[in-house]
């Protein structure tokens, strides 16, 4: 795939809202997880905003961490929801820094 597809995956409003799904799952385990996990705190704030709908990251901003990986990358519309979970998951800290 071709930065122009990734760029038009990213744009892919169906993508999105896949990779979206996946953050608010994201955002409910860290809700659940150990206080003593690094980073606990700031974790737990976008956790909070991202429940309640008010993170600042964008869709596309969102889209394009997933489409770091290059199998996802390969077909982002067939790709399965438990690798863009697994994606979301890997980047968490990234996408939480993002917004």
């Amino acid at each position: 795939m071709n930065l122009l597809d990734i760029y038009t995956a990213a744009h892919n409003t169906q993508f999105q809202n896949r990779c979206r799904v996946a953050a608010w799952i994201a955002a409910q385990d860290i809700a659940a997880e150990d206080p003593g996990t690094p980073n606990h705190e700031t974790r737990m704030d976008w956790s909070k905003r991202a429940l309640q709908d008010n993170i600042t990251i964008k869709p596309h901003q969102l889209a394009m961490q997933v489409l770091r990986n290059p199998v996802i990358a390969a077909d982002p519309a067939g790709a399965a929801d438990g690798d863009i979970q697994f994606q979301v998951n890997s980047v968490i800290d990234a996408i939480i820094a993002i917004g």
